[in-house]
This record gives C-alpha cells, sequence and structure tokens, in this order.
C-alpha cells in the first residue's frame, strides 16, 4: 500500500550528512585519483537533509526527484569517424552489384527478343503455312484417280461416296488459315498460298457437288418393268406401279444440286413436264387393250431417260475436266510455297 502510494512513507533520519560524489578533474570530468570517467546515478537520501523531505504519495515521482544525475562525460562528447579498415576499403554491397547486374542482363535479352521477335514470328507462320502446303498436296495426290473416274460409264466403287473430296476441302481450309498470319512482308508467299487453298476448296466443292448428283440421279434413270401386255395387268395396277415412279423420280429431281449438269438437267425438265402426257397414253393403252402403243410409250419414255444419263455423263466429264485444271493450278501455287 505505501509503494502504491495509499500510505505515506516513514520519516526517516540521519547522525551524518549524506556522502557527497566524488570529485572530478577538470572539464574532462576525470576522477582526480586514476583519471577515467564517471557517469553515475545518485540516489539522494530523503530525510533532514534533503529539499525533498516530504514524499508526495506518488511513487514514480518521489523517485524522480530523489534521483541527480552526473554526466560529466558528456559535455564535450562528439562522434567519431568509422575506419575504413573495417570495410575492407569497399564502398558498395555485393548483392546490390549482382542484383543491378541481373537487371541490365534481363533488359537486355528482352530487348533482343523485341527485337527479334517479328522475324521469329513470320519464320514460324511460314513454317506453318508449308506444313499445310505438304498436307494439301498429299491429299491431291490422293484426290486425282478419283477425279478421272468421275466421269467414265459405270461409276467406281471409291467415286459413290461424296465425302473422300471432304478431307482436301478441310486441308485447304487450313492453309487459308494459316496464310493468314504472314507478315506483310511476305505478301507474295501470302497471295500463293490464298491462291492455292482458293483453287483446292473450289475443287472439293465441285468434286462433291458432282458426286452427289450423279449417285442421287443415275438410279432414277432406270426404268422399272412396266408390263406394256393389257392381258398380264389390270388399269388399277399399272396406275399405281406407273405413279410410284412418276413420284419418286420428281422427288429426286427436285432434291438435286443446281448449276452443276446444266444438259441433263434441261433434259429431266423436258421429260417431267412430258409425264402427265406418258402417264396418261401408258394407261390407255393397258384399258383398252392396245399393247403395241403400251410397248412403244415406255421404250420412248426409257430412251428419254437415257440420254438424260448420256447428257449427265458430259457434263460430269466436264466437271471432272474442269476440277483436274484447278489442281494443277494448286499443285503449281503449292510448288513454289515449297521450294
Amino acid at each position: 500500500m505505501e509503494s502504491l502510494g495509499f500510505l505515506d512513507a516513514p520519516s526517516q533520519a540521519w547522525s551524518t550528512p549524506p556522502a557527497s560524489p566524488p570529485a572530478t578533474n577538470g572539464a574532462n570530468g576525470t576522477n582526480g585519483s586514476n583519471g577515467s570517467q564517471i557517469t553515475t546515478l545518485v540516489t539522494v537520501p530523503v530525510g533532514r537533509h534533503s529539499p525533498h523531505s516530504e514524499p508526495t504519495g506518488e511513487l514514480v515521482k518521489d523517485m524522480w526527484e530523489t534521483t541527480e544525475l552526473h554526466a560529466p562525460s558528456l559535455i564535450d562528447w562528439t562522434p567519431q569517424t568509422f575506419g575504413t579498415k573495417h570495410l575492407g576499403r569497399r564502398r558498395f554491397r555485393w548483392p546490390v552489384v549482382l542484383s543491378l547486374i541481373a537487371l541490365l542482363l534481363a533488359g537486355a535479352a528482352f530487348a533482343f527478343w523485341l527485337y527479334q521477335e517479328p522475324a521469329s514470328s513470320a519464320a514460324a507462320a511460314l513454317g506453318e503455312v508449308q506444313t499445310e502446303a505438304e498436307a494439301l498436296s498429299s491429299a491431291l495426290d490422293e484426290v486425282a484417280p478419283l477425279v478421272d473416274g468421275l466421269g467414265l460409264e459405270r461409276l467406281p466403287e471409291e467415286n459413290q461416296d461424296a465425302s473422300v473430296f471432304f478431307e482436301m476441302g478441310e486441308t485447304a481450309r487450313a492453309m487459308f488459315a494459316a496464310s493468314a498470319d504472314l507478315p506483310a512482308d511476305a505478301s507474295g508467299d501470302r497471295s500463293t498460298a490464298a491462291d492455292a487453298a482458293g483453287l483446292a476448296i473450289d475443287a472439293s466443292r465441285q468434286l462433291m457437288d458432282a458426286t452427289a448428283y450423279r449417285t442421287a440421279l443415275e438410279p432414277a434413270l432406270t426404268l422399272p418393268l412396266f408390263e406394256t401386255d393389257p392381258d398380264l395387268t389390270d388399269i388399277t395396277t399399272a396406275t399405281d406401279a406407273f405413279t410410284e415412279w412418276r413420284a419418286g423420280f420428281e422427288s429426286i429431281r427436285a432434291a438435286l444440286p443446281s448449276g452443276i449438269a446444266e444438259q441433263s438437267s434441261a433434259a429431266l425438265e423436258t421429260i417431267s413436264v412430258g409425264l402427265e402426257t406418258t402417264q396418261t397414253a401408258y394407261l390407255d393403252a393397258i384399258r383398252t387393250g392396245n399393247r403395241t402403243a403400251a410397248v412403244e410409250i415406255v421404250g420412248t419414255l426409257r430412251a428419254d431417260l437415257l440420254g438424260v444419263r448420256q447428257a449427265m455423263l458430259s457434263d460430269i466429264g466436264a466437271v471432272s475436266d474442269s476440277v483436274s485444271s484447278l489442281i494443277e493450278e494448286a499443285r503449281t501455287d503449292l510448288n513454289r510455297l515449297l521450294g
């Protein structure tokens, strides 16, 4: 309780005066006996011999007021220079120097990368175009035999699926996309690659359309065996047979792609316009028992369909020749790209 200031400290008395601090010698604050500097905290007793004889009840304040600082050695103190011998004659730090060198090397590498980047990008783009050109050249070699067989009298087995020409078109599109990455100063290569790709894409489209046209139309050009003997059929059976074939024929004709075979398309249109008259004449011959008229009508229709087939083969042959020319032009451009 006394230390917390709630009670007054008991009075103290001395029979002798308090000891005085040791004497100093001169302004340097040295002891008279050994010349050493002394800095001490001297506790001044509180009593009858002290002006602070009455405690205040506050511990920190009492301690402060009863303590005297003798620091004669601080009067003439000055900072001293640190000797260079402790630095080993160096005025720099190795980590700082190494960090600066690393930054300079990184900046130089980045500047060199920026300088080389256009040339590297151009070389990479040209390499990609050449890779796609080699793939397209291989695709053209695979397609060439099929082009020759497209206009034959009998369509080869491998030509009966139009999707065999799809891969060539996709390869050409990949090369066209790669050519777009060529820089402006390589406009010649970019133009050559784009031309070769365009020719191959056009050839692929024509081949697929011509194959689809022939494989779809050719079955419709085969006339079924219509009965021409009135004694072996009746009007109802003959009507059903002719109507069924006519509906299938018109459906196929309407689904054919346009702009591929002009001659055969015109011949088909002529037959389609006269089918109503042909069907009526055939059924009249069956109903009246005129076998000769029925044979003549069916024979004429079969000849007309054969004429359509010959026109189709002529048209497909023209497409085949056109595609062969496109492929040769594309190969010339590809050879220029590949060197």
